[in-house]
């Protein structure tokens, strides 16, 4: 196919402060570079919405903040439509961090090759992605479900945390989910299987949460740290684990609020553990491996929320960022 001159894409203009707004990101159209040797040109079909762009964006992650004018970092996956590489070809799905851009040139070193038939592409962004990848390995590293347990999982609707959470379940592990809307844990219980769901939006949700789990817990999956983890942390069972995946809660703030109280995981010899999903890349074949034939047969369930055309980005990913997404955040570019 003959290629564009130019690509489009979407640029940082300013850094948040609070819930990003649409002011922050802007479009552009910017040339395609033919490839050079050992690059592709992938022509994006999906891109990901994830909620560490923004601290990413405030200057509170693992790596430098992009500059203003840069792309808006993400992954992607899609389609080789011109190849310069000797192990990707044109047709070829991919799967990489290529931004948020329609075309994006890229070395076959930095992408992942994606089999169409395996599960839909769109997986390779959430299920069967960098998503599933961080809910099975906090379960298998950290959290470690033993048949009759008790797990909690925040974001129990959300792209890891409704995995997490099947896992657990799989695991012959009593489940409870946290989300928000009552409509999220109503899918928390009907699609991904959690015995329970308790919304943290309740006024009475730390009573909520003792109710649910009468016996205590023994594993808890934090997605959102605050006083979530703060309630979570009072139900631990003795030699309980906790897997501190995300902070959410606290992405849209500029201060740093006070830790939790420390006590309770003292009193039941509790570990809290870190998780970086990036300390378990070379544990993907193994992961796919598990996973995806769970995914093909339905044994393992997951919702997307898709909206459409590259300039619809910005305003989905402040709708996830308000809460207002069902499991994984995606932006259709091409079918």
């Amino acid at each position: 196919m003959a290629l564009p001159p130019t690509r489009q894409v979407v640029q940082v203009l300013r850094y948040p402060d609070g819930i990003p707004r649409e002011q922050d990101f802007g479009m552009d159209r910017r040339p395609l570079a033919a490839p050079t040797a050992g690059e592709v040109v992938v022509r994006n079909h999906w891109l990901s919405l994830d909620p560490c762009l923004r601290p990413l964006l405030g200057g509170r992650y693992a790596i430098p903040r992009p500059e203003r004018g840069a792309v808006v970092p993400g992954g992607a996956v899609g389609r080789v439509v011109e190849s310069n590489a000797e192990h990707l070809g044109v047709g070829d799905w991919v799967v990489g961090d290529t931004g948020w851009c329609d075309y994006a040139v890229m070395s076959q070193d930095v992408l992942r090759r994606v089999d169409p038939d395996l599960a839909p592409p769109s997986t390779a962004l959430g299920v069967l992605g960098i998503p599933g990848l961080t809910a099975w390995a906090g379960m298998h590293t950290i959290g470690r479900p033993q048949p009759g347990e008790t797990v909690l999982v925040s974001t129990a609707a959300g792209a890891v945390g409704s995995v997490a959470g099947q896992l657990a379940r799989r695991a012959g592990c009593r489940t409870v989910g946290i989300a928000g809307l009552e409509a999220k844990c109503m899918i928390a219980r009907e699609a991904f299987g959690f015995d329970e769901c308790v919304s943290h939006l309740s006024p009475g949700f730390a009573e909520d949460l003792r109710a649910a789990c009468p016996d205590g817990i023994d594993v808890y999956f934090d997605n959102v740290g605050g006083p979530v983890l703060e309630a979570a942390l009072s139900l631990l069972r003795p030699q309980a684990r906790v897997v501190l995946c995300g902070l959410s809660s606290q992405y849209n703030q500029s201060g740093r609020p006070p830790g939790p109280n420390l006590g309770p995981v003292i009193a039941a010899r509790a570990t809290l553990q870190g998780l970086v999903v990036f300390d378990h890349l070379d544990r993907f074949d193994e992961f796919t491996n598990e996973v995806a034939p769970l995914v093909r047969d339905g044994s393992v369930q997951y919702r997307e929320s898709v909206s459409d055309g590259l300039a619809s980005a910005p305003t989905a990913f402040i709708a996830m960022m308000s809460g207002r997404n069902l499991g994984k955040s995606l932006v259709r570019l091409a079918e």
